[in-house]
């Protein structure tokens, strides 16, 4: 799936589908890793633990309902381009496939 396809509308509907998606988020996308205790802030600004790097992290984006969260992944594609994915998949736990 392209940025293009990553609303909340589409991503919502493939979950009452009962589907599991992977979607790319643009850079300025806003979000909020923090539980409500920060400000949303775009995507590409949040902080990584080395933890968090291997695992993702679990987060909220901006117009979503407030205890809907989705787990994201900073996915490095080269030395200068970083990709951030979201996935509804709750058992994806790396930011590379299950096997």
């Amino acid at each position: 799936m392209d940025t293009g396809y990553a609303t909340k509308d589409l991503m919502l509907f493939i979950e009452s589908l009962q589907k599991v998606y992977y979607c790319p988020l643009k850079a300025n996308r806003h979000v909020d890793d923090s539980g409500g205790a920060r400000p949303y802030q775009r995507v590409d600004r949040v902080l990584w633990s080395r933890a968090e790097q291997g695992h993702g992290k679990r987060i909220k984006i901006k117009g979503f309902a407030k205890n809907h969260k989705v787990q994201l992944f900073r996915v490095e594609v080269s030395t200068h381009r970083t990709a951030w994915v979201v996935t509804n998949d709750r058992t994806q736990l790396t930011p590379t496939a299950n096997k």
